[in-house]
């Protein structure tokens, strides 16, 4: 096993290769990279071009995009890895893209990369990514594919993979448990406030009513025949007193 082609060296010794085929990005990386003192920076806009000058001179670092054409930052990483393209499989290669998902990063670590920095990128933080890889001293294993890769990198990302897949399950079931309790905090007041009786029914409004506020006379309320009776009871009264 190998470490990698930038293990121990410092900042200043660090010969970058740079692919990006936008030249904005491009001028804000080699901005960068010199701000650092860095021996040398080489800037390609095509993965065929960096590919024909890494092949005469290989860098010790390679800063590339994801997405570009015809070839891709994903493809120039499985053809650097391969283990004919010696002394450049060893290369720590750091993608820089705007397309930081989470499937990216597991793709892009699980072919062999060696970190993943998300635009607009900022001088501090590519500084402590680079000080952390020249101390990274993970070594470089030749995998049965073919392939260079990480050691230990599959079983680190499938811990990884599997601690997050249990939060989002804690977090499920948590939801559903708050959800659950709310639900039934809602019925408790319900049936605490009287708006339900004990079988979860509507309750008659009259059954909160004084009783006397309940009486069947309430002659004014009494319409069309239905105030007949009343009128005779009270013409009786007053032919018994005469």
């Amino acid at each position: 096993m190998k470490q990698h082609a930038a293990y121990g060296l410092a900042v200043e010794d660090i010969d970058a290769v740079v692919v990006d085929d936008s030249k904005p990005m491009q001028t804000i990386i080699r901005s960068i990279l010199l701000s650092f003192k860095v021996a040398r920076v080489r800037i390609f806009d095509s993965v065929d071009e960096a590919l024909q000058s890494m092949l005469v001179e290989p860098p010790n670092l390679i800063l590339t995009d994801w997405r570009m054409a015809p070839t891709s930052g994903y493809q120039l990483l499985r053809l650097v890895r391969h283990r004919h393209m010696e002394p450049l499989c060893y290369v720590p290669i750091l993608f820089v893209t705007a397309h930081g998902t989470r499937a990216l990063v597991d793709k892009a670590l699980r072919a062999g990369a060696h970190h993943l920095l998300v635009k607009p990128l900022s001088p501090s933080t590519l500084f402590s990514r680079l000080q952390w890889l020249l101390r990274d001293d993970r070594p470089m294993v030749l995998e049965h594919s073919g392939f260079y890769n990480i050691h230990g990198i599959h079983q680190a990302l499938d811990a990884q993979a599997e601690k997050i897949q249990t939060l989002d399950r804690a977090r499920m079931h948590h939801e559903t448990a708050t959800k659950r309790l709310a639900e039934l905090q809602g019925t408790v007041d319900k049936v605490f406030n009287g708006s339900e009786d004990g079988d979860g029914q509507p309750q008659d409004k009259a059954d909160h009513e004084p009783a006397a506020a309940q009486g069947e006379s309430r002659p004014t309320l009494l319409t069309g025949s239905a105030k007949r009776p009343v009128r005779s009871a009270f013409a009786a009264v007053r032919a018994g007193r005469d």
